[in-house]
């Protein structure tokens, strides 16, 4: 009996260990994951997104979708409805493809916004999408001021373009069937990434870049005018507004580059049910078998450090108010706080053995820890500091922080 109690705690410890794969350590700098959720307030989250939609039809409920396009009944009877999805990926099947189309064709407006849409879909269109990403090759993993436009016949402002400052707006459409389609909008490379596909009464609107719909993009100067132009092209009276929740949620595991065993196996509805049933018999084995033979051995937690745990609640407090110079300030003690409590050593004063010694306890290269404390020693002695400098500042603390971890 003790050897399978022991195989049943193994296996019950395996499975929680492969459900936290893929977690992120946790961060007292701001949330930078493309979720692209309409409940989060987070630089990528869509909640401005979502205000805007229900400001601009405020007599009209939203309808979350949770289910995929060919299994919602909801979707099957409108014709004057409209369906909005933002995601890193939109990964469909042929079923999904055809409800989606049939869609459009009684009269709707649906509008699909990923960095990757399934060529199941726009192949039926005659559509081809160059994406690009932190994988690959031809993609800048550097920040920069990057723009997006859309066409004058959309336009009710006299701004041509929306900037902000992040990973540059490169992905578009390199093939537009252009007997049914017309282009909305254009990346900073003048490259169509905003399209729209008229199918029957109906239209479909591809747009390359989430980004584009994020709290971060809309919040930035007047960035919100970019949506709200677009709003004023869709129907009046819509029938039903729905907001889709469902591929968003299932392709997240593959927008950030991998999918973990466990999203794999809850992905698939036979595995999903499997999946439960055996956590339900080892949890219950574990309980029925599992009386203790001795006293609970006590864990001593470590003590805290008050100063850090100060520093990161202070600095969480100042970035509500986007005071990048306290931010910075914070940033830099927390930091200091790292290298005293891990390395023994004084950072009040970085002259070069301060640096060498620094190096080589971190095992960073020296050219990238000078590089660090020049940055920190230029930034204390500004009185503004401006949102590229903040990120430029924190990459560097990460980058250093990552051999450390």
């Amino acid at each position: 009996m003790k050897i399978y109690l022991k195989y049943g705690l193994i296996i019950l410890t395996l499975v929680f260990t492969l459900s936290l794969q893929g977690c992120r350590e946790r961060s007292d700098l701001p949330d930078m994951r493309e979720t692209f959720s309409f409940k989060e307030h987070k630089p990528f989250g869509t909640a401005i997104a979502y205000k805007l939609l229900e400001k601009a039809y405020p007599a009209q409920s939203i309808t979350i979708q949770h289910k995929g396009f060919n299994e919602s009944a909801a979707l099957t009877n409108d014709s004057t409805s409209i369906y909005l999805d933002i995601s890193r990926n939109y990964f469909v099947s042929s079923e999904d493809a055809n409800s989606i189309l049939d869609f459009v064709y009684k009269g709707n407006t649906a509008i699909i916004s990923a960095s990757q849409i399934d060529t199941v879909l726009l192949d039926k269109l005659y559509f081809k999408q160059q994406s690009f990403n932190d994988k690959n090759p031809l993609f800048s993993d550097t920040y920069a001021n990057t723009h997006l436009s859309l066409v004058p016949a959309v336009r009710s402002i006299p701004e041509t373009t929306h900037e902000y400052y992040y990973y540059p707006f490169v992905n578009y459409f390199s093939e537009v069937n252009g007997k049914y389609s017309r282009i909305v909008g254009y990346n900073e490379l003048n490259r169509p990434n905003f399209v729209v596909f008229f199918w029957g009464r109906g239209r479909l609107f591809l747009h390359a870049e989430p980004r584009a719909f994020s709290n971060y993009f809309l919040l930035h100067e007047k960035n919100c005018q970019y949506l709200l132009q677009f709003l004023q092209i869709l129907p009046d009276k819509p029938q039903r507004i729905f907001w889709d929740d469902y591929y968003n949620k299932i392709n997240y595991k593959e927008a950030n580059g991998s999918r973990s065993f466990l999203g794999a196996v809850l992905a698939n509805p036979p595995l999903r049910w499997a999946f439960w049933i055996l956590m339900a018999v080892l949890t219950l084995f574990v309980f029925v078998n599992g009386k203790r033979r001795q006293r609970i051995i006590p864990v001593i937690k470590p003590v805290q450090n008050s100063s850090v745990a100060f520093a990161e609640a202070i600095a969480g407090l100042y970035l509500k108010e986007k005071s990048n110079k306290t931010i910075a300030d914070k940033m830099v003690t927390y930091f200091n706080e790292l290298i005293r409590s891990k390395y023994f050593m004084n950072s009040n004063i970085f002259d070069e053995d301060f640096l060498t010694t620094l190096s080589k306890k971190s095992n960073v290269p020296l050219a990238e820890t000078q590089r660090l404390f020049r940055t920190i020693k230029q930034l204390a002695a500004q009185t503004v500091v401006g949102d590229p400098e903040l990120l430029d500042l924190n990459e560097q603390i990460q980058q250093f922080i990552k051999p450390i971890n």
